[in-house]
Parts: C-alpha cells; sequence; structure tokens
C-alpha cells in the first residue's frame, strides 16, 4: 500500500541515486532513510522506472493536483505519513518497544499540533538517537506492551500515561479520554452515537477504568497520584478532541453540574443532543467553529439556527466555543463566565 519502496528495490531496478534524488521533488516521496512513497505517476523520461513500482492508485490519484502547501497543512496525510513511516522503519533493535507520540500515532490517538519527528521508542538496556529516532533505556511491562504486526507498542492506556510527562495534562487527558471512549464502545458491537448512548454507558466506562487504568497507572514507577487524579475525573462522552479540551478545562477551573452530550427538549419534542448541558443555570456548552459548517454546507447551518432558536425559546443560553478558545485556561474562563455568570455559583462545589 502507499506505493512504498526501498532504497535496495530502487537501485536493483537500476534506478541511479541521482535519479532518485531529482524525482523527490517531483514524484518520489522520501518518508525515512532507504524508505520512499512514489506519489505520482510520471511521465518524465528519466522517472518512468520509479512509476514500476506504483501499486496502489488510490495514493497517486490523492496527491494529483494537490500542491506541496496544501499537503503540509493536511493534519490527516501528515500523521498518516508518519504511521507509514514507523511501520516501515527497518533499524528497529530486539526488544524495542515503540512509544510517546509514536505510539499514539499508531493507535490512532488524536493529537493537537504535535510536532515530533524522531520515532520513540524504549529499550531494556539501550540509550541511543539519531535523525530519526530516539531510543530510551526503559523498560516497559509486559502487561503495558501489544503486538501491532511485527512491531510491539505501548498499550494505548499505558501511551495515553505517558503523555502526561511528553505533552502536558490537556493533551494526555484528551488522548485518555480517546482511549477510554474506544475500550468502552467495543463492549457494544452495535454501537452508533447517531442514535444514542447506552443507558449503562457510562457504568461500562467506570469499569474499563478499574479493570484497564488503575493497573496499569500501579505499574507506573512515577506520576501515579496525578495519573489517578486524571483517570477519576475521564469521561467516554466526548466526541472530539475540543470537547475533551472542554472538559479538561471545567476540571481545572472545579466547575461542577455539567453533562456531556445531553438531550434537550421542549413542548414540540426533541430539539438537539448538545455538548455539555448545566441544567442548574441553563446553560449550554457548544463547541463548535466555523469550519464545520464549511465541511456541511449550508443546510445543516439552517438546521442548528432553527434547533438554536428553540433552545432560546425554552430559555436556555448558548454559549459557542470555537477550538482556540479553549486553548487558554484564562480565555476560557473569561468568555464563558462573562456570558453565563450564574456559573461562578459552581466553581468548586460538590457533584458534577
Amino acid at each position: 500500500m502507499y506505493n512504498t519502496v526501498y532504497r535496495e528495490e530502487l537501485s536493483a531496478a537500476g534506478i541511479s541515486s541521482k535519479t532518485v534524488s531529482d524525482a523527490q521533488n517531483c514524484c518520489l516521496l522520501r518518508l525515512c532513510r532507504g524508505l520512499y512513497s512514489v506519489t505520482r505517476d510520471c511521465k518524465v523520461t528519466g522517472h518512468r522506472r520509479i512509476a514500476s513500482f506504483i501499486d496502489d492508485r488510490q495514493w497517486t490519484e490523492f496527491h494529483a493536483g494537490k500542491t506541496e502547501s496544501e499537503l503540509l497543512d493536511d493534519f490527516d496525510y501528515q500523521s498518516l505519513l508518519r504511521t507509514i513511516r514507523i511501520r516501515n522503519y527497518r533499524w528497529y533493535r530486539p526488544d524495542d518497544v515503540i512509544a510517546g507520540t509514536s505510539a499514539a500515532v499508531l493507535h490512532g490517538i488524536p493529537l493537537y499540533d504535535d510536532k515530533s519527528t524522531r520515532i520513540s521508542v524504549k529499550h531494556p538496556k539501550s540509550n541511543s538517537r539519531s535523525n530519526e529516532l530516539v531510543r530510551l533505556r526503559c523498560t516497559v511491562p509486559a502487561e503495558d506492551q501489544i503486538q501491532m504486526g511485527h512491531l510491539v507498542v505501548t498499550s494505548p492506556v499505558r501511551t495515553g500515561l505517558e503523555l502526561i510527562r511528553k505533552l502536558g495534562q490537556r493533551e494526555a487527558y484528551a488522548a485518555l479520554e480517546w482511549v477510554l471512549r474506544q475500550a468502552t464502545i467495543e463492549q457494544y458491537p452495535s454501537f452508533n452515537p447517531k442514535f444514542g448512548y447506552p443507558k449503562d454507558f457510562l457504568i461500562e466506562a467506570r469499569q474499563r477504568i478499574e479493570e484497564e487504568f488503575h493497573p496499569a497507572i500501579l505499574r507506573m514507577t512515577t506520576g501515579q497520584a496525578t495519573s489517578m487524579r486524571m483517570a477519576e475525573a475521564l469521561s467516554p462522552m466526548s466526541e472530539s478532541l475540543a470537547e475533551s479540551y472542554c472538559s479538561f478545562n471545567f476540571n481545572v477551573l472545579k466547575l461542577k453540574g455539567f453533562t456531556q452530550q445531553a438531550v434537550v427538549t421542549d413542548s414540540r419534542g426533541f430539539i438537539s443532543r448538545v455538548d455539555f448541558l448545566h441544567e442548574a443555570t441553563r446553560t449550554i456548552i457548544a463547541v463548535d467553529g466555523s469550519g464545520k459548517y464549511a465541511l456541511v454546507g449550508s443546510s445543516l447551518l439552517r438546521r442548528e439556527g432553527e434547533q438554536q432558536n428553540r433552545l432560546l425559546g425554552a430559555g436556555y443560553k448558548v454559549i459557542h466555543l470555537a477550538f482556540r478558545d479553549l486553548l487558554n485556561i484564562s480565555d476560557f474562563s473569561a468568555k464563558i463566565f462573562s456570558q453565563a455568570p450564574g456559573l461562578k455559583r459552581f466553581v468548586g462545589s460538590r457533584g458534577r
């Protein structure tokens, strides 16, 4: 897949080093040392042999017409390139365990603004560093390792916990909520959030925390108290990175009383399922932004406008938060408390 090809294969096909170098500005993408991907069916005479390695036409069709700038700004594309690079890197050592952000990439854990370029691995006896890989001497308990094809990777829970020190609590909290959500969803084979959540969804998530998160935390040699505190605050209800950031901010502010994915009705019946509802103050937090409207079109924008009018008519205050509003706790608190001053009474209050 992805038209990956090793340097030795190019050499065996009679493609010179100069041609490989020239093609990197045209139809060949260097992923890491000795590994490339053919991105275009190139018609340049000197590059025709490279085109013979194309076996994934969808990959070349994806690149057709796209500029380098567009690809650099495509978050999903860049994450996919990292996944391909990590999976196909050839200089792992026996007993290497892929960890940190590299493990998060393989698990599909969403990370915001992660600029890591090296592959992160742990090894029980060796430290080393190169332009492409950082190896840290550290023993990962067998219970916290999983096999992914020919690679050994830290488990999703262990990966999320290790991100606390590597990326900070907010990023790790979002990662751990994603892991908890996936672990909970696995217990419901026919689950589809569009049709609502099972009644025991939160109970099942609590069981996952006790059976999977707590043991992993107790196997850690440092940071157990912080990890345990964060685990106790996790919810499986966040449907996006932005919602997890919002939930994390509530915890930092000790602002209680919000329910996630709450169904709101009026005399006409169902209005909407909202991201966060604070029933005591009749406040709704909608984590959104103009980006989603551009993706789904004006029909959804009109529908959500109608929903908002009904919510306002039912006595609710709706606070819309864009992603940038979630990144600074001072800006976040200033915005929600200025629009819903009544929320201040629930800072540090008991209950959730």
